[in-house]
């Protein structure tokens, strides 16, 4: 396809979308599904087409977390926790909080970095919402087959419990991310200089969401207070459902995350049809 090969400006995209849609009659949701498609290619390129270190970055980010956090708690505690090493244990439940974090993150970013496009009846802004979401759920999953890969070769057992469960919870994490991210979008929408304080907020939540240690390792007076962070409990269901000895802390729930999902999806979807008009006609996000 010519549109890989070519590096599009905004405005072009654009047009080339309205082209397309005109050349024949197609039904709202072919017309969508396009525009969709065309936001991905046009994301992922924006990642990694003209910046090298965009790719490159993708990947050495977990590697660098897993080599420091590793030597820190092979110092501190040894090579075992849970009865599993220590790096099996930080990457199945580091890959799906980045990948969470990352989506609610660049979620929020969208409105701002996708405006221009918004000129254009074809594209809205939930559109670059699920253009963003599915790009960035592609992109973590390349990383975490690359680095299971790469344990497996090195030979660490890299094998999943109850693989089904596995990717029902994962999904359930990236429609609760999906959520999040809208919400985020149109809290900064209304107050952009929160963008840095929301930021900074996702630094403790990785230490308080058992990404580092096992959940009972926090300390128990505190844990009905952190059980309140989905984060934790979508960490502690992926591992119980990888490895096959780890038990959850008490009060873990997927009943929890998926009404605090449903709940999240269901403000951040009425609140975007709300201010949908207002989204595109105004200059902040």
């Amino acid at each position: 396809m010519h549109f890989l090969k070519m590096n599009f400006p905004a405005h072009s995209f654009a047009r080339l979308c309205f082209a397309v849609n005109i050349l024949k009659p197609r039904s709202s949701f072919q017309i969508q599904k396009s525009v969709i498609f065309a936001l991905m290619l046009r994301e992922a390129r924006a990642r990694f087409g003209d910046r090298r270190m965009g790719a490159v970055w993708t990947l050495i980010e977990p590697v660098c977390h897993l080599l420091i956090f590793t030597v820190l708690f092979s110092l501190l505690r040894g090579r075992t926790v849970a009865d599993v090493e220590y790096p099996v244990f930080v990457l199945v439940g580091m890959a799906p909080f980045l990948l969470y974090r990352n989506t609610a993150l660049r979620l929020m970013d969208s409105l701002r970095e996708n405006r221009s496009l918004f000129g254009y009846k074809q594209i809205k802004p939930l559109d670059t919402y699920v253009a963003r979401m599915l790009v960035e759920t592609c992109i973590s999953a390349t990383v975490y087959a690359i680095l299971v890969f790469g344990f497996a070769w090195y030979g660490f057992n890299m094998s999943v419990s109850n693989p089904l469960m596995w990717v029902a919870t994962l999904t359930l994490g990236v429609l609760f991310a999906f959520g999040l991210g809208m919400v985020l979008a149109l809290i900064t929408h209304a107050l952009p200089s929160l963008k840095m304080v929301i930021r900074m907020a996702f630094f403790p939540l990785y230490f308080i969401s058992g990404v580092l240690v096992p959940a009972s390792y926090l300390p128990q007076a505190m844990m009905p207070l952190l059980l309140l962070n989905p984060f934790l409990h979508l960490v502690e269901l992926i591992r119980a459902e990888v490895l096959p000895h780890y038990t959850p802390v008490a009060g873990v729930s997927e009943g929890y995350v998926g009404t605090f999902t449903v709940v999240l999806l269901f403000i951040a979807l009425g609140s975007y049809r709300a201010r949908r008009l207002h989204l595109i006609s105004t200059k902040n996000g």
